[in-house]
């Protein structure tokens, strides 16, 4: 059976899941093409619907719940320019605020979803597996998912209020990234510690800041004003955890 009709209600539901409010809602996100739908399921989320369309020949994947809708349906709930014609929707993973396991990452109301997607991405690849998300734009979005070239599966996310972020993080020495800071490169850091990446526009926020032990800052020439916010990540990412990387 094919799904020719952009009314079917699966497709309407599918389609409402493009907003926060019913990803939210419905517990639900999506993920297109092969790659992500692959390594989804390497990385053990659950496939709750997998969607092909009508001429789709590529690699096909173990699923119970695989339907097949015409080229001009599947066009419609794609998001992306050249879609491969390949789609899952995933349940929501679980965010709790618990205590990490190693060295962790708190994103500060970082509003920009490529930003985000792109951050998780660097700190799946450095080892940064838990992530706390403070007041950040929603990480299941598509754009945001996209940029995450798949590290979304493969980190733990923590979300909730000042409160139960902050205490989860009680006893890990936290290092602020702000241009008033320690040069990086002659920080030397602590075992275990908690990076934290401010907003954008306007930094670390007071109610974060005023937890931090450390403040480092990566150098820059006089014509340069800031680096992108996944871009300073990634540098100090990598900067701080040198020493883990030298044992590899």
């Amino acid at each position: 059976m094919v799904i020719t009709s952009r009314n079917n209600p699966l497709i309407k539901r599918i389609l409402s899941l493009r907003e926060k409010k019913y990803r939210r809602e419905y517990g639900e996100y999506i993920i297109e093409g092969i790659k992500q739908v692959r390594e989804a399921l390497g990385g053990g989320m659950e496939i709750l619907q997998l969607l092909y369309s009508e001429s789709y020949t590529g690699e096909c994947f173990p699923s119970d719940r695989e339907l097949t809708v015409s080229d001009s349906v599947f066009e419609k709930i794609s998001e992306e320019s050249a879609p491969q014609g390949v789609l899952a929707v995933l349940r929501l993973p679980d965010c709790p605020a618990g205590p990490p396991c190693g060295n962790a990452l708190l994103l500060d109301t970082v509003s920009d979803p490529g930003n985000l997607g792109t951050i998780i991405r660097t700190a799946n690849a450095a080892g940064y597996t838990d992530i706390y998300l403070r007041n950040c734009t929603d990480p299941f979005s598509s754009k945001c998912v996209r940029a995450s070239m798949s590290g979304i599966f493969f980190v733990r996310l923590h979300i909730g209020t000042d409160e139960e972020l902050l205490d989860a993080l009680k006893d890990i020495p936290m290092i602020c990234a702000d241009m008033d800071g320690e040069n990086v490169f002659r920080f030397r850091a602590p075992e275990e510690f908690c990076l934290v990446i401010g907003n954008e526009a306007n930094g670390v926020s007071g109610v974060v800041r005023a937890r931090c032990r450390y403040t480092v800052k990566i150098p820059m020439r006089e014509s340069c004003e800031s680096l992108n916010a996944g871009v300073s990540a990634a540098v100090l990412m990598y900067q701080l955890g040198a020493e883990k990387f030298r044992k590899l």
